[in-house]
């Protein structure tokens, strides 16, 4: 049986898969690891509310983004170009408010990781010795 942590982790690492896709395909499989145990990680800090806002979005992303474009749930079954253009039709519509959340802090997340950064010309050392 598969625990209500389990599924979540991989519906995030859906959404992020879609959402981190460059002309290569999806991110390093290291990379949405951590992004996914970070995510899981703030909510459960963050408490009751922003965990059930964001398990919402994400339910929203995995259940109802497939059917914007005339497809069966759940989003894992579509391929990456299927799964962007979901998404991006979704948040055109009335539901597109929690996807917006959820791809909202996936990204604060995704981009404090250093290859990440480093994939789009962050230079971390810009502020030079610190005394």
């Amino acid at each position: 049986m598969v625990t209500v942590m389990r599924f979540h982790q991989s519906s995030v690492r859906t959404i992020a898969e879609a959402m981190f896709a460059g002309e290569a395909g999806p991110p390093p499989p290291e990379r949405l690891d951590w992004l996914c145990a970070d995510f899981e990680d703030f909510l459960e800090q963050a408490g009751p509310r922003p965990k059930l806002i964001l398990s919402g979005a994400v339910f929203v992303a995995t259940w109802l983004a497939p059917l914007s474009i005339g497809r069966r749930p759940p989003l894992r079954r579509l391929d990456i170009t299927d799964r962007c253009r979901a998404l991006h039709k979704t948040e055109a519509t009335k539901a597109g408010l929690p996807i917006l959340a959820v791809k909202a802090m996936l990204s604060i997340m995704y981009y404090e990781h250093p290859d990440a950064q480093a994939d789009i010309g962050v230079d971390t050392n810009c502020l030079g010795a610190q005394s």
